[in-house]
């Protein structure tokens, strides 16, 4: 009997362990599907960047006029293109945010955007850039 009871509690405790473990928000290091320009990646433009890219840079940022100037268009000052779609790697924009300092300061200049928000911005460059 005492095997039994052992055995239906050990049950027990591992059910209620497996089904209230918090898994917590998504991960830093995580990526989503489906990113959307218009909803995920132009917010961030929106917070951190449109109050000195209106018009520095050449590049203006705002939400009428940021992915016009963004993909697959030639970054001012550097021999490679703003948005490269399907490729971060060989974006000025996303090398800009990654802190690697490819070409030149990180962006923005105010501070780093979050490992979540890089990724957004990462992800939605890998799914081609798309406008949407």
């Amino acid at each position: 009997m005492k095997k039994i009871y052992l055995s239906f509690l050990t049950v027990i405790l591992f059910t209620l362990y497996n089904c209230t473990k918090d898994t917590g928000p998504v991960d830093n290091d995580q990526t989503i599907a489906n990113v959307s320009y218009v909803n995920d990646v132009q917010p961030i433009f929106n917070q951190y960047c449109t109050s000195c890219h209106p018009t520095s840079g050449n590049l203006d940022l705002t939400t009428s006029n940021s992915y016009s100037q963004l993909v697959n268009v030639n970054a001012s000052g550097y021999s490679a293109k703003r948005v490269v779609p399907g490729d971060p790697e060989h974006s000025v924009l996303y090398k800009k945010i990654d802190d690697s300092g490819v070409y030149g300061s990180n962006m923005p200049l105010s501070g780093n955007l979050s490992q979540a928000q890089i990724n957004i911005i990462k992800q939605w460059i890998v799914e081609g850039a798309q406008n949407n």
